[in-house]
């Protein structure tokens, strides 16, 4: 399922921002962008995401910078007092002369912040990083999770579809069964209107073939059981994208297998019928975690 998330904090030296997304995938697949001194915490995020999410390719992206930011100049007596003494303290180092201007002094200030914040991170500024991660990971989920909603109802809709089109076939196969039983009348008739004696062996194989080739009781009753399974996974919760899938995978085959029993042209429409409806349940049930 897709979803985005975002957080911030700012502890003392940083501002830190980080970014979720997620999008369909088979597996569990997490991309890390992590910018600053805080590439070390890769391992920690990757674990706080693998603690939420059990399927799809989830991108974070962590940006870090100074608290203290060129935006923070404002017109205020502290922010003039605060580049005064900047500027005073680097003249009487040498490091710039009284024709400075005041691009080339924020240009300076922010190579002096990145500088200072290239240290190792202490610990305290590693728990803010990773906290906001998982902020930004829960906002991702809540998202997800409002997405699963929507997932849950169109899933419902094709399950009340499918199991319409699976009642269909079963209420037929008792009329093909019934005009089974009379093509085989037919046929005993035919045998015994030849005139010659009737060959028992020769009846139970037009019986037994005929049975084999139209009754599919038991793939409607496997279809009936498979569908009630998605039904109660759906319900379960969690992460049953698989099931999902793995039990539409086995409806169609159960499909497949009545498609090629029947002979009747209205259950072989329905299998068609029912075949759609189980492609549309499966895309679905892809996108559930």
């Amino acid at each position: 399922m897709t979803g985005y998330g975002e957080a911030t904090a700012t502890d003392r030296r940083h501002r830190v921002t980080v970014t979720a997304r997620s999008v369909n995938h088979r597996n569990l697949d997490v991309a890390m962008r992590v910018r600053g001194p805080f590439r070390s915490l890769e391992p920690e995020l990757r674990t706080a995401v693998a603690a939420e999410v059990r399927r799809g390719r989830v991108e974070i992206g962590v940006e870090v910078e100074s608290a203290w930011d060129a935006a923070d100049l404002d017109e205020t007596d502290a922010a003039e007092e605060h580049v005064l003494r900047t500027v005073r303290r680097w003249r009487r180092r040498g490091i710039v002369n009284s024709e400075l201007s005041a691009g080339e002094l924020l240009s300076a200030i922010r190579a002096l912040r990145s500088e200072s914040g290239s240290a190792a991170a202490d610990r305290e500024e590693r728990a803010v990083v990773i906290e906001t991660c998982r902020r930004a990971i829960a906002s991702m989920v809540a998202e997800r999770e409002r997405e699963g909603r929507v997932l849950a109802d169109s899933l419902d809709g094709h399950l009340v579809s499918l199991r319409a089109c699976v009642g269909a076939l079963a209420a037929r196969r008792n009329e093909v069964v019934a005009e089974a039983a009379g093509e085989l009348e037919g046929r005993v008739g035919e045998l015994l209107g030849t005139g010659g004696p009737l060959d028992p062996a020769r009846l139970v194989q037009e019986v037994a073939l005929l049975v084999e080739r139209s009754d599919t009781s038991e793939e409607l009753e496997r279809l009936d059981g498979h569908l009630e399974g998605f039904k109660a996974a759906m319900e379960e919760g969690g992460a049953v994208g698989r099931r999902l899938v793995f039990l539409s995978q086995e409806i169609l085959r159960e499909l497949n297998t009545v498609g090629s029993k029947c002979r009747d042209l209205e259950m072989q429409r329905g299998v068609v019928e029912g075949k759609v409806l189980c492609e549309q349940l499966r895309e679905q049930a892809q996108n559930v975690e």
